[in-house]
């Protein structure tokens, strides 16, 4: 089975272009080359004679070779700022996050966007559970940009693959302690090893190992694990799942974090509430990712969503919360978890404690999830989709889907959601929504459908 402690040096290791390194093996596989990484920015050092806790950033980059699309180079110059970090959950389990937000140079409009993943490893019996989540984040506006989000979106498939391939590689088929250490501060010995596989459950949930196939079947009959790949529309996926035992005292456990938004009339009011300027666009909903787009899991219009006092979270098909929604605290917020600014920016470090001069304010919200082989009750919801057409002129009747260049930059396809915005179970994207005779939502694995009905 893959070992989080062997992953862990891999990937803390201070040289990154050496085979044996996590990320220089990762890369190697895309065919890069050229690939320099600048010296470590630790937040939190390594320490082994203390806290495993670690917080680093470090800068890759690389010339990489570009598959033959129409205007593209053969080759792109890519940087890449790495986050990583190691923490424990409430379990005490190490928990190994990667966030990247990679840059393309030489595509066209490749200064218009990021893309931005996050990779989350969590030990669970004698493997390994991980977890992926990608974004395309745009900082400058662009027509193209719903072709540049397919095109992203399609290569994450290939990305999945090829880190999955990685990871395998790095798998001890034999489940014997691990005799080859990759010289990162947090290199431990084989006897420390072992006592720490020995820690581990003998029940196995989700593993990486030596030949297994990500998306088998799951054996004993049970019931297949739905992937969060298909809930989020493509935003999350979870593809380390090989086999599910029969134990269901053992359950894997998925964080969801959600942001709070909210904005004040001036600076000599204390009247908080949901963002309301015209330009707060999706902020409006309150509730929001990271990117501070509506989040994807709350299904219910951005009006509705703004009056609700706690995340209002649609949870994912066989998945019930561990616990209650908690805010999180820590030194650079305030007692209640808030964060001030004079505008929603995207960069922590223009986020302060204390309100002052603040006319906007942040804080982040958490709540674990555990899937279960079955739920007891199935919970059924209503998807609601609006389906737009447009006429040339009030004297003809050729009604069909909204073709004004405005409606193309404003993304009001045919179907939208309530909010006039791309439904997160749509299937199809762009253009492609308009073609659709019925709502092209795809329900997510766990999800039955059971028809359309024209309000």
């Amino acid at each position: 089975a893959l070992s989080l402690p062997r992953l862990e040096d891999a990937l803390l290791a201070d040289d990154w272009a050496l085979p044996g390194c996590l990320v220089w093996d990762y890369w190697r596989s895309h065919k890069v080359r050229d690939f320099t990484a600048e010296p470590w920015h630790w937040a939190t050092p390594p320490d082994p004679s203390k806290s495993r806790t670690v917080s680093g950033t470090r800068k890759v980059s690389m010339v990489m070779p570009v598959p033959p699309q129409p205007m593209c180079p053969p080759e792109t110059r890519v940087t890449v700022s790495y986050d990583v970090g190691l923490a424990h959950d409430e379990h005490g389990k190490d928990i190994l996050h990667v966030k990247s937000s990679a840059v393309s140079h030489d595509v066209p409009y490749g200064d218009h966007f990021s893309v931005e993943e996050k990779i989350e490893m969590l030990r669970e019996g004698d493997g390994v559970l991980v977890t992926k989540s990608w974004s395309a984040d745009f900082v400058k506006r662009t027509f193209l940009r719903s072709m540049i989000v397919s095109s992203v979106k399609n290569s994450q498939k290939d990305t999945c693959d090829k880190l999955m391939d990685v990871l395998q590689s790095y798998a001890d088929e034999d489940g014997s302690p691990l005799d080859s250490y990759f010289g990162s501060p947090l290199s431990r010995s084989p006897k420390d090893s072992e006592a720490a596989l020995l820690d581990s459950d003998g029940e196995e949930f989700m593993s990486v190992e030596g030949d297994d196939s990500p998306f088998e079947d799951i054996d004993d009959g049970m019931e297949a694990a739905p992937s969060l790949l298909e809930f989020l529309g493509g935003a999350l996926s979870t593809f380390t799942m090989s086999r599910w035992r029969r134990n269901s005292i053992h359950r894997a456990c998925v964080e969801f974090e959600v942001w709070e938004l909210q904005r004040r009339t001036t600076m000599f009011h204390d009247d908080w509430r949901a963002p309301f300027l015209p330009h707060d666009g999706q902020k409006q909903s309150r509730w929001v990712d990271e990117r501070f787009q509506k989040h994807p899991s709350i299904l219910m219009a951005m009006e509705k969503a703004a009056m609700e006092n706690s995340p209002p979270i649609e949870a994912p098909a066989a998945m019930v919360p561990q616990d209650h929604w908690q805010v999180a605290t820590d030194a650079t917020t305030d007692k209640d978890g808030w964060q001030y600014a004079t505008d929603f920016y995207k960069k922590s470090a223009r986020w302060k404690a204390k309100a002052t001069v603040g006319l906007c304010r942040k804080r982040l919200w958490r709540c674990s999830y555990v899937r279960l082989p079955k739920l007891v009750t199935p919970r059924t919801i209503v998807v609601q989709v609006w389906e737009l057409q447009r006429r040339t002129t009030i004297f003809q009747s050729d009604w069909r889907a909204p073709f004004l260049p405005h409606d193309l930059m404003r993304h009001r396809f045919r179907w939208v959601d309530m909010d006039y915005n791309t439904h997160p179970w749509f299937k199809e994207e762009g253009t492609a929504l308009a073609s659709a005779e019925q709502p092209p939502v795809a329900a997510p694995v766990g999800w039955e459908a059971e028809g359309w009905v024209v309000a």
